[in-house]
Formats: C-alpha cells, structure tokens, sequence
C-alpha cells in the first residue's frame, strides 16, 4: 500500500507510548476483522490519539526512511529494535535482527496468532485467511461471520455485503477466492484509490476452477476474465497465460511478466483483455514488449489497440537491453521502415537516431536504413 510521507508524530500533548511489535501487530489485526477502535484501545491502554501517533509511526519501520527517529528520542535502528521485540521475541543468539525483518516476520505471526499479551484472555474470534498477492500488508481474515479486506467486509460492485461462508473461504491464486458454494473474483473501480469489490463467478466448476494469473483462470468447461467475463473457448483445456515482456535496460534482462499479462490463447485463439484478437495465431503469437506483438503474419501495437497494416512480421523487431537503442520511446522496426507507437515513421527523419543500432547489427543488410544511407551518399 502507498504511504503517504508525512511528519512521523502528529502534534499531541500525550505522551508516547512503544508498544512491541506484536501487539501493534495484533492490534491492526483484530481492527482489520471486525473489532471496533473502543474495545481494542481499551486493551492496550491507548486514547484514539495515542493510537494514531504511535500507528503513523510504525507504518514507517522497516521503510528504510527514518521518519520514525523522533519517536523514538533519536534512537538508532538497533536500540529500536531491542525495544519492540518484547517479551515473546529475541533474536537468535550471533544474529542481529534489522526493523524489516522484525516488522515482515513478527507481523505475519500476529496475523496468524493475535491472541498474545493483552489480548491472550479474549475470546474474539480474528483467523487469518491468506495475504493479497500483490498489495502490501493486505490480507483476508474473517470472524466466523463475515470475511474482510482492508477492515471491511466483502461487498459486490453496488457496495452490498456478499453472502459468504468464512469456514470455508479461501484463496485460490491471482485474485481468484472459493468458499464451499461459489468461487468469486477480485474486481477493482477507480485508479489511484481504487474500491475493490468482488462477484460470484458465474456457473464456474469449483473443483476444476484452476486461476492462471491474477487476470486469467479455467475450469474443464470454459476460461474466464478477472472483469467477470466467461471466454466460450472450446478448448479450454489448452487455455494458458502468454508472457509479457518488460524490458530492463538497466539490468539488461528481458523479464517474463506472467502474473500481469493481460494475453492468453488457445488452440483456436489469443485472447487480449479477456478479449479475442482477430486474426491472430496463437501457434506463432508472441508478445515484444514495448507495447508490441506478432505472429507469423500480422504485427500489432497494443497500447493503442493498433494492427500495424503493411508491417512485415517476419523481421519486425523491439530494440532490447544490450543493443543500442534510438532513445525514442515504444519505438521499432522492420526491414522496411520504423515505427514509433506503430506507427511509420520518414526514414529520412529517423536515420541518425537508428545509426547505432543498424551499425551495431553488421549481420542485417538492405533494410530501410541502409536504403536510405545509400541513397544519402
């Protein structure tokens, strides 16, 4: 989750209280499952505005950027956390435990057991289900009544609470769940501060639904879409995720993304947003990277939804880490021109800014570049 950076203590004439990471950690456990502020304050001895300094405190441990210091009277890391460790954790003897690894581990053990100190004679029901895939300190829990994300309770895309069985709730992989009546999508509206909400996804097989990435999943009948879409593919059983690609060129790698892709195929189909790209074969579909993708015969631009007409598959490339590039952004080429964002570019205007590259590759001959190198003297 984002933070926002602010001053670590808010004004407040109340003194400062540490509590140890555990039950910190438990606390914003029973308050993310169902528990109101009055009863879990009153455990631990904290007024609301306790709560809120040393809360806006701890968010920033483990970070790496000290806003934390004032709190904690200028400490350094190692005294701060000697004093959050508390009674129930030491560090192994010859090991120096560092605030990341003290907030990652003991947090995810409160998750698991907050029933410690203050909170160790309660009988509140707080189980842990699994954590977000992909959002930081987010997680499932529920009380044996209702499920919660983010310290609220699962609702459909009107805001209604959803009827769900929380014994048997569970996380499947991506952002697909299962309780013992239904399997449910994570759906999300909104950008920067999004509102998730999740459905029933409809006639899906429980015990053949197998997710794929956090967008794509099947079952023996058919594949779905994370937006509630049901792809009729008649080959269900070839259904799978293609890569994407994210070209590093500060690490000079070209990175598979499985998780994120937004493509898949079939034996009969590629599939773009859970939508099926005309024309395309899914024998010879790749995707480029740089917001590109081809096949044997057709290449495309995605990020503008553009078949790229009159481009020749068979040698259109992306500039990769390790090769020079013309420092022109979602740019490529062929041997018969370039583009930028798919789209041709003047080779007349373009020829230096391709110089390295074409120079770097004495293994290509006669493409445009040359051409146009000639034709200049």
């Amino acid at each position: 989750m984002a933070r926002k950076r602010a001053a670590a203590q808010p004004a407040s004439a109340e003194p400062r209280v540490v509590l140890p990471y555990d039950v910190y950690a438990a606390t914003r456990f029973f308050l993310a499952t169902g528990r109101t502020e009055d009863e879990v304050l009153a455990r631990i001895g904290l007024t609301p505005a306790q709560w809120a300094a040393l809360k806006q405190t701890y968010e920033w441990l483990g970070s790496g950027v000290r806003l934390y210091a004032d709190y904690f009277d200028g400490a350094d890391d190692a005294a701060i956390v000697a004093r959050l460790l508390g009674p129930r954790w030491a560090a192994p003897e010859g090991q120096e435990i560092t605030l990341g690894g003290l907030t990652y581990h003991v947090e995810r053990a409160a998750w698991k057991q907050p029933h410690i100190g203050p909170y160790a004679d309660t009988d509140w029901k707080a189980e842990f289900i699994a954590a977000h895939p992909d959002m930081t300190r987010c997680y499932y829990s529920h009380d044996g009544e209702r499920v919660y994300f983010l310290g609220q309770p699962l609702a459909d895309r009107d805001g209604k609470p959803m009827d769900i069985d929380p014994a048997s709730f569970r996380w499947l992989g991506g952002r697909w769940l299962a309780d013992a009546r239904h399997v449910y999508g994570q759906g999300q509206l909104g950008g920067a501060r999004p509102r998730y909400y999740w459905y029933i996804v409809d006639d899906a097989d429980r015990d053949t639904f197998t997710p794929l990435n956090f967008r794509y999943a099947r079952d023996a009948r058919r594949a779905y879409y994370i937006t509630g879409k049901s792809i009729r593919s008649t080959h269900p059983e070839s259904f799978e995720v293609v890569p994407e690609v994210r070209l590093n060129f500060r690490d000079i790698s070209q990175d598979p993304l499985v998780d994120t892709s937004v493509f898949a195929r079939d034996r009969d189909h590629v599939y773009f947003y859970g939508t099926r790209l005309r024309g395309a074969d899914p024998a010879t579909f790749r995707v480029l990277g740089n917001g590109y993708s081809r096949d044997a015969q057709r290449v495309w631009f995605h990020d503008a939804k553009r078949l790229i007409e009159g481009a020749d598959a068979a040698t259109f490339r992306v500039p990769v880490p390790g090769e020079p590039h013309p420092g022109i952004r979602s740019c490529a080429t062929d041997r018969l021109r370039s583009y930028v964002d798919g789209l041709p570019q003047p080779a007349e205007k373009v020829l230096d800014g391709w110089r390295p590259f074409f120079e770097f590759h004495a293994d290509l001959s006669d493409w445009w570049w040359h051409r146009e190198a000639a034709r200049r003297g």
